[in-house]
């Protein structure tokens, strides 16, 4: 509601309002800029930042507080402190709220690609796969395998719902699956296409290690049902 509030009135901004008879243009009207997101907007180079000029005051939010620019928003919260949004990352995160507070400002990390980390999870952009959006969870998991950079490359599609409570992820490298009782696990290379290609949860049951070294040759990784191995270039189940 505040949102089309806040559209109504920069519509009649936008145009020319008559009081007591006299034209009054949007011009005349100058939002305040105050506080955190004040001095934010200030420290980015005010109209001429990426956000353009403030279209209205600082109102509300659960959470904390807001103001819209032309081409985005500042968002203070107590957690967070303020951090600006726009482009595709603002657009993604705006709707739900899913991923919480801002906590930093985007990121460039080479290449064209951006993150913008957040109180429940990070959104990742590159030009070749776009943006996706990490949880908190499978986004440690990751982190922990060398992010961007590890095995597991860039993220290529959001975060899924999976059994009981489950999630998985795929990436460019391989796919990480979360369950409340064995953690998140990274399924990769030829040990991902033997379980996902013959019904994942339904051939296997669910990941209950990550791949480890099963002898000097061979690699291995445990599921619920079984494990599979991989040796020069073959694979082979062995079914509890």
């Amino acid at each position: 509601m505040k949102r089309i509030r806040a559209g109504l009135l920069a519509a009649v901004l936008a145009g020319t309002m008559l009081l007591s008879g006299t034209a009054l243009s949007a011009s005349a009207y100058t939002p305040e800029l105050k506080g955190a997101i004040g001095a934010k907007y200030q420290a980015m180079g005010g109209q001429s930042s990426q956000l353009g000029s403030p279209l209205w005051e600082e109102w509300p939010v659960q959470g904390g507080a807001q103001q819209d620019f032309q081409f985005g928003i500042i968002f203070w919260s107590r957690v967070g402190g303020a951090h600006p949004l726009w482009g595709a990352i603002n657009a993604k995160w705006y709707p739900g709220h899913e991923a919480g507070w801002p906590i930093r400002d985007e990121e460039q990390l080479g290449r064209g690609a951006i993150a913008q980390h957040f109180t429940n999870g990070t959104m990742y952009y590159t030009p070749q796969i776009g943006l996706h959006y990490i949880g908190a969870g499978i986004r440690q998991a990751w982190w922990n395998k060398g992010g961007q950079t590890g095995v597991a490359g860039y993220p290529v599609e959001d975060e899924n719902t999976w059994y009981a409570g489950g999630a998985y992820q795929r990436f460019q490298g391989g796919t990480f699956y979360f369950t409340p009782q064995y953690g998140t696990k990274l399924i990769q290379g030829a040990i991902r296409a033997e379980y996902e290609n013959n019904g994942g949860y339904w051939y296997l049951g669910r990941p209950v290690t990550d791949e480890y070294a099963a002898n000097a040759t061979t690699r291995a990784q445990r599921f619920e049902d079984g494990i599979i191995y991989w040796s020069n270039g073959r694979t082979w189940v062995a079914r509890f």
